[in-house]
C-alpha cells in the first residue's frame, strides 16, 4: 500500500505527500504573504525535538533553526517524550515566533522565542520574549501560537502536575495569553497589568481565528473525558479543574485528544467556507487503524456557535503509528502533518514524519 493509500478521503477530495523525512512534526505556520520565486520561503515546520525547518515555493526543505532544546529527550510516549518545540506563527513582516519547553538549572519552564531573519531560510537572531512559565516535561506546556491585530496570544497547558492553577489569576498556566510582539503587557487586556487573556484550561493544543467573527477558537484536551473545543472571549472563565464543559461550543465525551485547528477560507470552494477543521491525534503512540483519533474532521458552527454539522472528513487506514498533528489551510488546500509517520519513532533516529496536502479532486 502506497502511503498516499494510507489515508481514506472523501470522493471530491486528494490527498499528496508535499514534504517528508521529517524528525516528529507538530505544527504547521504558513508565510502570510508569500514571496513570489522557487526559494522562497512557503511554511514552517516545528520539530518536537529541537528544530524548526522551513518549506520553500518548490517544496524543498530546509532547517531554519535547531538546537532548540537544552535536555535530552527520551522518546517515551505517552510520558515525557511529548514534550519540546510546539507552536509556531509567522508575522507579515518574516519574524517567527515559536513557544518550547527548556530546562534552567531547578526546573522545566516555558517559554516563547521571536527569530529574526534576513531571507527565511535560516534564523540569524533568536530573542526569548516570555519566559519563567513553570512546566514539566510531559504534555500541559505552552502550545499554539497565533497573531491578531499586532497581538500574539498564547496557549499555555496547566503544567498537569496542580490543575488548580488554571483558576489562579497570579499563574499563567492553564490561561490563554495575550502579549504584544516585544513580550510586553496590552493595555486593553481584561487586566492590563496582567497577559491573561482567558483562564480555567486545561491542555489548549490548538488555535484558529475565525474570519466570520473575530474570535479565536481552541482545542482543549481533557482528562479521560471531554474533549472539547471552545470560542475564546476577553476574561472569560472556561472552567478547569470544575469542568471541561463550561463555555464550551463543542465536547467530545470519549477522548479523541484534538490537536491543530483552522477554518477553511475559500480553498475547497463556498460550500466549506467557514468549516473548522479539527485534527484529532488519538493514542500518544499505536500503529495501524484504531478507534479513536488519527483522523481530520469537519465542523459547521452557526451563528448561535452550537456545532450543527459534525463530518468524519479523513481517517489513517495504513498500517503504521502514523496520526494527524498540525493542520493549517494554506492558499492552495489543507496540509496537516503526521507525527509519527508510517516508520515509527526509535531513539536517534527520525521520525519519518510527513506534511500532506489536501485539495479538492
Amino acid at each position: 500500500m502506497s502511503q498516499e493509500m494510507s489515508w481514506k478521503i472523501q470522493k471530491a477530495f486528494r490527498i499528496a505527500k508535499v514534504a517528508s523525512g521529517l524528525s516528529l512534526p507538530v505544527n504547521i505556520a504558513f508565510v502570510p504573504n508569500p514571496k513570489p520565486g522557487k526559494t522562497a520561503p512557503f511554511f514552517y515546520v516545528t520539530e518536537l525535538y529541537g528544530q524548526i525547518k522551513v518549506v520553500t515555493n518548490e517544496l524543498k526543505v530546509f532547517t531554519f533553526a535547531d538546537k532548540l532544546l537544552n535536555y535530552e529527550p527520551d522518546y517515551k510516549m505517552p510520558g515525557t517524550g511529548e514534550s519540546g518545540v510546539i507552536g509556531i506563527v509567522v508575522h507579515e513582516n518574516g519574524d517567527v515566533f515559536a513557544s518550547m519547553l527548556y530546562r534552567d538549572e531547578k526546573a522545566f519552564k516555558n517559554r516563547v522565542v521571536k527569530f529574526t531573519t534576513k531571507d527565511g531560510l535560516k534564523a540569524e537572531k533568536a530573542e526569548t520574549i516570555l519566559d519563567n512559565i513553570p512546566s514539566i516535561n510531559a504534555a500541559h506546556q505552552v502550545q499554539a501560537l497565533t497573531i491578531r491585530e499586532g497581538k500574539l496570544f498564547v496557549n499555555v497547558g496547566d503544567g498537569m502536575i496542580d490543575p488548580e492553577v488554571a483558576q489562579n489569576d497570579n499563574d499563567l498556566r492553564g490561561k490563554i495569553l495575550r502579549i504584544n510582539l516585544d513580550g510586553s503587557i496590552p493595555q486593553d487586556n481584561p487586566n492590563p497589568k496582567s497577559s491573561i487573556y482567558a483562564k480555567g484550561l486545561r491542555n489548549p493544543f490548538g488555535a484558529a481565528w475565525r474570519k466570520s467573527d473575530n474570535h479565536l477558537y481552541i482545542s482543549d484536551n481533557g482528562p479521560a473525558v471531554d474533549d472539547r473545543i471552545a470560542k475564546i472571549l476577553p476574561g472569560e472563565n472556561y472552567g478547569w479543574p470544575a469542568s471541561m464543559r463550561t463555555n464550551s461550543i463543542f465536547v467530545w465525551w470519549y477522548t479523541e485528544a484534538p490537536t491543530g485547528i483552522d477554518f477553511a477560507e475559500n480553498q475547497f470552494g463556498l460550500e466549506y467556507k467557514d468549516h473548522l477543521f479539527v485534527a484529532l491525534f488519538g493514542y500518544a503512540y499505536v500503529e495501524g487503524k484504531t478507534d479513536k483519533g488519527k483522523k481530520i474532521v469537519e465542523m459547521v458552527i452557526d451563528k448561535r456557535d452550537n456545532v450543527a454539522y459534525l463530518n468524519e472528513f479523513v481517517r489513517y487506514v495504513g498500517e503504521g503509528p502514523a496520526s494527524v498533528c498540525g493542520l493549517a489551510f494554506g492558499p492552495d488546500g489543507l496540509y496537516f502533518t503526521d507525527l509519527h509517520g508510517e516508520v515509527g519513532m526509535k531513539k536517534g533516529e527520525k521520525s519519518g514524519g510527513n506534511v500532506w496536502k489536501i485539495t479538492k479532486a
